[in-house]
């Protein structure tokens, strides 16, 4: 379960007491919560092309939302296909071992292929992906804001005419999971549900408006900032709410079906944002409000019921992880890693200290962008060609206090670290 720009500092198990999530604290205390969990690129575009491929953004090639920006091995307007890459996918790597492999909701990768073919990237037995996908314009078929949260009937893969898109969404896979009993189908099967809310705009069903004057962060300092926190925050925090409720309602479904106690269940999402948080709106920065992401998975009997993992885990992490708790080969040159040992506890499994972030092309920050290192305790972060940022994130999670160049021991030991990730992935700052 894959949600749009919704942060770990707004859910109720990552510690914010204003924003309702009963269903996803609940589903935490069942299964592991992972605490250091990263968006290793906060933008739709290149956070979906990392999940899928396992690699990072400059081996992609797709770093901006807008296809005709600068990205690398995808010219001007061009389609992107991992194969050409050499790229494989999520779906083909766990359909090649037998997975029926099925999609559903905002896609963000392209022009999609409604029928079966190399566009679907593996995911070729259920393709059930919304309307807005289907007609390829400059922004991929993914912005379709008006028809974003609820459905009007405007498209033409679904006719449910202005329903709460999450809700419908979650219909179609309630009925997927039903036809699948009926169908007596035996093969293993791997599903994507990518929701929309709570990325903006928000407009929550009505029973879930009911957050008023929110609790701002003590990051949000200056007055506009503060307005704009004010004016957005109860209307995010209505729309993970409306989520929260679907997904406990799926959970509640899988479970009735008898597919609880053998099926892996996970949530997550694609980034957060800052949403007047260190005073800036938007995604695309190393803050947490930007890269922290809620990573929430159940599996009874095989991870332990309300246990938490404090190691960092990456997008290119989670395709060989995923393909390590099912027991199949992961493409080989990945840059993630399979951390399926230490998320299922064992003793002997490889730990992972810290991860890589990066945007290469940013409103914020000029090309080459930005690159940081994320441990449990720090965030250090440069934009070439110097030093941007050194955070106590451990101690300091709202990042109140740069202590950049403050003769921190850590700086140094960071600033090895970040340089040493970017060499092993082969990242030179778009040079070369």
């Amino acid at each position: 379960m894959l949600s749009d720009s919704h942060r770990a500092a707004s859910t109720g198990c990552y510690g914010n007491a204003d924003v309702r999530t009963p269903e996803l604290d609940t589903f935490a205390g069942q299964g592991l919560r992972l605490a250091t969990a990263m968006s290793s690129s906060p933008l739709c575009r290149p956070f979906r092309a990392s999940f899928m491929s396992g690699c990072f953004s400059h081996h992609t090639g797709l770093l901006t939302n807008n296809r005709n920006e600068r990205n690398f091995g995808v010219g001007p307007g061009a389609q992107w296909e991992p194969a050409r890459l050499g790229l494989k996918t999520l779906g083909e790597t766990l359909r090649a071992a037998g997975y029926r492999c099925g999609y559903l909701g905002k896609w963000h990768l392209g022009e999609v292929d409604l029928d079966p073919g190399p566009l679907r990237f593996g995911f070729d037995d259920d393709w059930i992906v919304d309307a807005r996908n289907a007609r390829g314009d400059e922004e991929e078929g993914a912005h379709d804001y008006w028809n974003w949260t609820y459905y009007t009937g405007k498209g033409q893969a679904f006719s449910g005419g202005g329903r709460f898109r999450t809700e419908m969404e979650t219909d179609l896979l309630l009925d997927w999971l039903a036809q699948r009993a009926v169908d007596q189908d035996a093969r293993p099967w791997f599903m994507v549900a990518a929701w929309g809310p709570p990325h903006e705009p928000f407009t929550a069903p009505e029973q879930y408006q009911h957050y008023g004057d929110v609790a701002l962060p003590a990051n949000v300092r200056d007055e506009k900032s503060r307005q704009i926190a004010r004016e957005l925050l109860p209307g995010y925090y209505a729309l993970i709410e409306a989520v929260d409720h679907e997904f406990g309602r799926l959970v509640a479904g899988l479970d009735a079906a008898g597919l609880g106690t053998d099926t892996l269940v996970i949530y997550t999402s694609d980034h957060g944002n800052q949403y007047g948080s260190q005073d800036a709106v938007g995604k695309e920065q190393p803050y947490p409000e930007s890269t922290h992401v809620p990573f929430l998975l159940r599996w009874p009997g095989r991870l332990a019921a309300g246990s938490v993992l404090d190691m960092p885990l990456g997008t290119p992490d989670i395709l060989p992880t995923l393909a390590g708790l099912a027991g199949v080969p992961a493409p080989a040159g990945l840059d993630g890693r399979d951390l399926s040992g230490a998320l299922l506890g064992r003793p002997d499994a490889g730990r992972q200290e810290a991860v890589l972030l990066q945007v290469c092309h940013s409103k914020l920050v000029p090309w080459p962008g930005w690159r940081a290192v994320r441990t449990p305790q720090w965030l250090f972060a440069r934009a070439k060609p110097q030093n941007w940022m050194l955070y106590d994130v451990g101690n300091d999670p709202l990042c109140l206090e740069n202590l950049l160049g403050r003769g921190v021991p850590a700086q140094k030991e960071l600033q090895g670290l970040l340089a040493d990730l970017m060499a092993r992935h082969g990242d030179s700052w778009g040079e070369g």
